[in-house]
C-alpha cells in the first residue's frame, strides 16, 4: 500500500507543478500559491469530513513548530510555479525528487524532526548519485 500511495503522491505532486504553472502564468506566483493551498486545504476538509478514521483533530498533542509544516506548501507551489516556466517539468520535476531524495536521507541520517536515526548505507548514497546523474541527462 505504502508504494502505491507513494507512486501515487508522484503522479499528482507531477500534475501539480504543470497545473500550477499554467495557472501563474495568468496570475501571479503568490496568487497560485494561495488558490493552490486553498483549494488543496478544501479538498482535505472535505475528505476530513467525510473520514471515519480519528474525528478529533489531535492538535494539542503536536510541536507547534511542526504546524507550520504547511507553509513549506505555499514555497513549493511558488517555487514550482517559478522553477517551471524557467526550466520546464520535466527539469523542474527531476530536480524536485532530487532535492526531496537528498534532504530526506540527510533527515534519516540525522534524526531530524523527531524521525528514528537511520544508518544510510552505501547503496541509498549510490541510487542519490545514480538520480543526480539521471537530472543532468535530462536537462542535457
Amino acid at each position: 500500500m505504502g508504494i502505491l500511495l507513494s507512486i501515487l503522491a508522484g503522479f499528482f505532486i507531477s500534475l501539480q507543478n504543470v497545473t500550477n504553472a499554467t495557472i501563474g502564468s495568468e496570475v501571479s506566483t503568490w496568487t497560485t500559491a494561495m488558490i493552490t493551498q486553498a483549494v488543496g486545504a478544501t479538498g482535505a476538509f472535505i475528505i476530513y469530513l467525510f473520514s471515519k478514521k480519528n474525528r478529533s483533530f489531535g492538535l494539542n498533542k503536536v510541536k507547534p513548530i511542526y504546524l507550520f509544516g504547511g507553509s513549506f506548501g505555499a514555497i513549493v507551489v511558488a517555487s514550482s510555479v517559478i522553477a517551471v516556466t524557467y526550466v520546464g517539468a520535466t527539469i523542474s520535476n527531476s530536480l524536485i525528487l532530487l532535492a526531496q531524495l537528498g534532504i530526506v536521507i540527510m533527515i534519516e541520517a540525522f534524526g531530524l524532526f523527531d524521525l528514528k536515526k537511520q544508518q544510510i548505507a552505501a547503496k541509498q548514497w549510490a541510487g542519490l548519485a545514480l538520480m543526480m546523474l539521471g537530472a543532468v541527462f535530462i536537462s542535457l
